[in-house]
């Protein structure tokens, strides 16, 4: 099962830029707008794989899919609906496969308090936008590894 990224923003252009930045260093994405559509994709994500696991029927679907398991979250600091930081514990209070994916915030203010609230909330890492190419390679090498 190869490794897939979650990206969370609810700007357009810089959930695109994210994108093709991360598929370009060769890993898989997935998308979400806002962190409530996030939330509601890991669970439902995490439910077919567990289900894919306890039932021989789902194993051709998944063969045609090729389902990733969710490694790494990027999400956005300020989204509306659920902020980066509410997602983080709603992420954290879930069932242990869950609860341990890497989650990391990016924000157009790289400030100490942005870094020590991200510390406090389970989040494992924090990226000034707009992101550069390196940063982002070095980030998802020291949490993930080489894909």
């Amino acid at each position: 099962m190869n490794e897939c990224i979650l990206c969370v923003d609810d700007n357009a252009i810089s959930l695109e830029n994210t994108l093709q930045q991360i598929s370009k260093l060769g890993y898989s994405t997935i998308s979400a707008t806002n962190g409530l559509e996030a939330v509601k994709l890991i669970y439902s994500k995490s439910k077919l794989l567990n289900d894919t696991y306890s039932s021989s029927s789902f194993f051709s679907y998944m063969d045609q899919t090729k389902s990733h398991k969710i490694s790494l979250i990027f999400i956005e600091y300020n989204l509306p609906l659920m902020s980066g930081f509410d997602f983080s514990q709603a992420i954290r209070a879930m069932k242990p496969t869950i609860s341990t994916i890497l989650i990391i915030v990016l924000t157009a203010l790289p400030i100490e308090e942005i870094r020590n609230k991200c510390i406090d909330s389970g989040i494992n890492d924090y990226l000034a936008k707009p992101l550069k190419t390196e940063e982002l390679e070095k980030v998802l090498t020291k949490w993930i590894g080489k894909n």
